[in-house]
């Protein structure tokens, strides 16, 4: 268990340690970033946002914006559906609503890409996508 780490992590560790080289060519220019709440609560979302700025040109905003509402399984009761709605309306499904059709949405949890899209119909990607998508060199055809 004292192993185990996010890819953000791993990859970012990787790198900034010199045990890994990848280029990114230039992106989005604004990316704004949800981390999920297990990662917030361990202190786990500087990798990814340090990972991300890897990208050239790239403005990064933390949301910072609390739980998605989803909550592991708790959004999916239908008794929790409204509960879990203003969770998210608080700060998160605004953002991404606000947002222009430029800016890439960045969520590395299942549950909160689910919920960026189901209440605001814009699509968040895990960070691992965005940054696959943005590889330049040999690697790109991976």
């Amino acid at each position: 268990a004292r192993q185990a780490m996010l890819f953000e992590e791993f990859l970012e560790q990787e790198l900034r340690d010199g045990r890994a080289v990848v280029e990114f060519k230039p992106g989005p220019r604004t990316l704004l970033v949800h981390g999920h709440c297990h990662q917030k609560s361990m202190g786990l979302l500087a990798p990814t946002l340090a990972l991300l700025a890897r990208i050239p040109q790239v403005t990064i905003t933390d949301l910072d914006a609390g739980c998605c509402g989803m909550a592991g399984s708790f959004g999916y009761l239908r008794d929790h559906y409204e509960v879990s709605r203003l969770i998210g309306e608080r700060r998160l499904f605004p953002a991404a609503r606000a947002a222009n059709h430029e800016t890439a949405i960045v969520a590395s949890g299942t549950s909160c890409r689910h919920q960026v899209k189901d209440f605001t119909g814009r699509i968040a990607v895990h960070p691992a996508v965005l940054l696959r998508d943005h590889l330049r060199g040999p690697a790109a055809g991976l």
